[in-house]
């Protein structure tokens, strides 16, 4: 009786397992090292493919408003999901949801083609695939930093995750544009027929531009959008500014508002029109400047430490070096020409030698706290400048003493010992142009003369190599 009670009850237990629906399949996925972005749906080419290009945008994100490029909660990545059924020809779109982990970010879209995929993998830093789906991936990351808690990025207001901020819409295109063209010297030409003509647009209407905007943007807000970014990028409230941009809302009194991120651009609309109309000025005629080597840099640097200055008494034009900033800071107007002379600055900096950038940085900090009336540290800090402009100076003119020597000498193969040699005797003479003329010369011909006994003896060990071997030489 029990044996056939036990074989009822099996039989009971594998009938309710044949009838139970099967367990839901777990979607397959593919993340990022720092599971930072998660793709899901699809085949591994297309997901490795997506994860690429999101990539490449975040980094480009976070590069671009001075953000970390460092991992955060794992619990909540950028979900993209790849669904068959999305049709190819409806754009991609993103959504935020709420889970146990916490608020989300969704972006749904079609899985691409093995075409798309193909030109994914080959595309080149400049070469646009899907500028659509670009688009809406970076508008995406920028919605999910805008929700990130402040004491993260250290903003000065969280928006309520209720109200989702769309992304503005300059930032959007300067940011894509950086994407494809990184190059620091590819400069926006049509901004200097812009101040040609002293048409230059308010910047009301490009901050108050959202991202759902259905009208495409014109090659020149493009370059006015790289301006304001350029702009913005070079204030002393940039690293912080900056990521403030994505929680502030600038459909709502636009001036305002930045002017409250970015207090340096004055607090009245005339102030920050002024300081556009500089910015326009110096970021659009840099189409025509090719970088400069040292020496035209340090030409620079000389003439930029010296500032222009009137008397408003006497209509006097005074001209006072940077370092005597203790005598021209109370005149009038030095605010203005401090203010000027940092945008100089920044221009030097994208077409200056690379090893005075550091020098030149400091020049531009230097006058932007001047102009804001803080001394504190200036005179140090111009001393540290001076002494590592002076070493840059020497070590480029060695450098280029070193290419001259080489030039003259065309050694085909050349050893640290003839190099060290060559810096010894270099060094031993006094810094002055015949003398080191003299050295040089001095130097070609001991190295000569050692290349040409070192040929001579090689030769000979070669006859007797041969003649041992029994080849005639």
């Amino acid at each position: 009786m029990r044996g056939a009670v036990f074989i009822f009850f099996c039989n009971c237990v594998l009938a309710h397992c044949w009838a139970a629906p099967p367990l839901p399949a777990r979607p397959v996925q593919t993340t990022d090292q720092a599971r930072q972005l998660l793709v899901q749906g699809g085949t591994f080419s297309q997901r490795v493919a997506i994860l690429r290009m999101a990539g490449e945008i975040r980094e480009t994100l976070l590069k671009g408003l001075f953000l970390p490029l460092e991992s955060y909660p794992v619990a909540r990545p950028l979900l993209f999901v790849l669904n068959p059924a999305h049709p190819a020809q409806v754009p991609a779109s993103f959504q935020v949801v709420e889970d146990p982990g916490g608020v989300k970010v969704q972006v749904r879209l079609s899985p691409p083609s093995e075409e798309i995929v193909s030109r994914l993998s080959l595309a080149s830093p400049g070469e646009e695939v899907l500028p659509q789906l670009e688009r809406t991936i970076l508008a995406a990351l920028m919605t999910e930093l805008s929700l990130r808690p402040s004491k993260r990025f250290d903003a000065r207001a969280d928006p309520s995750p209720d109200v989702i901020l769309s992304p503005p819409r300059w930032l959007i295109d300067a940011l894509l544009h950086k994407q494809h063209h990184p190059e620091a010297h590819f400069f926006p030409a049509r901004l200097r027929g812009i101040f040609e003509a002293n048409r230059i647009p308010s910047p009301q209407l490009l901050l108050a531009r959202p991202e759902n905007d259905i009208r495409a943007s014109t090659d020149e807000e493009v370059d006015l959008a790289r301006c304001l970014l350029w702009m913005l990028s070079n204030r002393p409230e940039s690293r912080s500014g900056l990521r403030d941009v994505l929680k502030t809302d600038f459909t709502r009194a636009p001036v305002q508002s930045l002017q409250k991120i970015f207090p340096s651009l004055g607090n009245t609309p005339a102030a920050l029109q002024k300081e556009w109309t500089l910015a326009i000025a110096a970021y659009g005629t840099q189409d025509e400047i090719r970088a400069l080597d040292g020496r035209k840099t340090q030409s620079e640097i000389e003439r930029l430490l010296e500032l222009d200055l009137t008397e408003i008494e006497t209509g006097k034009h005074l001209t006072f070096p940077l370092e005597q900033f203790s005598d021209f800071l109370r005149m009038s107007g030095a605010r203005g020409v401090l203010m000027a002379r940092q945008l100089e600055w920044m221009a030097l900096l994208e077409r200056g030698h690379f090893l005075y950038s550091a020098v030149i940085e400091t020049y531009a900090s230097i006058c932007s706290e001047l102009a804001r009336g803080k001394t504190t540290g200036i005179a140090r800090r111009l001393r540290e400048a001076t002494l590592e402009r002076e070493s840059v100076s020497a070590r480029l003119s060695r450098i280029h003493d070193y290419v001259n020597w080489y030039q003259a000498v065309a050694a085909p193969r050349q050893n640290s010992l003839k190099i060290r040699e060559f810096y010894r005797i270099l060094d031993e003479k006094p810094r002055v142009s015949e003398a080191v003329s003299g050295a040089l010369d001095k130097a070609e011909a001991q190295l000569r003369e050692h290349g040409e006994q070192e040929d001579i003896l090689r030769v000979i060990e070669d006859v007797r190599r041969r003649r041992r071997e029994g080849n005639p030489p």
